[in-house]
């Protein structure tokens, strides 16, 4: 009588085990994806930031936006041509850097904005287009998809 007691009492026992251990795998599961998001939607606002410092940069010289989202070829004028050129690798870091994280976090991988960013660059700024295609393993994320995506040329 005592062993089936005792037996009950285990049983009883490994089920309630059992049963935490459920409720906490499911917590910790919901606690992840919250924080995947959190941390998703933290790159996100990290890249914002990094674009807005560049583009303060043009906003400072507003000669440069042209090179940048208008088409305008690189400037023959040496001192120029060396500003567009290291701003346009600045540019390419930060379009690099959102193009991988988010391909890298699932929560933000819907997010279209970097993606469209990107070909929209190669559309008009022939300073970055000339970094990438001189250095494409320096921003392979993007040589990457601009080459994935070869029918948004111009």
């Amino acid at each position: 009588m005592m062993e089936k007691i005792f037996g009950l009492i285990a049983t009883i026992g490994v089920v309630a085990s059992l049963l935490v251990s459920s409720w906490q795998t499911r917590e910790l599961t919901r606690q992840t994806a919250i924080s995947n998001g959190v941390a998703g939607v933290s790159a996100m606002y990290n890249g914002m930031e990094r674009l807005h410092q560049i583009e303060s940069l043009i906003a400072a010289e507003p000669w440069l936006y042209g090179h940048f989202y208008g088409g305008t070829s690189l400037p023959d004028d040496e001192h120029q041509r060396v500003r567009v050129l290291v701003i346009a690798g600045m540019l390419a870091d930060v379009v690099d850097y959102g193009l991988v994280i988010t391909e890298a976090s699932p929560d933000i991988k819907f997010y279209a904005g970097w993606r469209d960013y990107a070909l929209s660059l190669r559309r008009t700024s022939p300073a970055i287009v000339h970094l990438i295609e001189e250095r494409p393993k320096w921003w392979a994320a993007v040589a990457k998809y601009w080459a994935e995506h070869p029918e948004q040329c111009v």
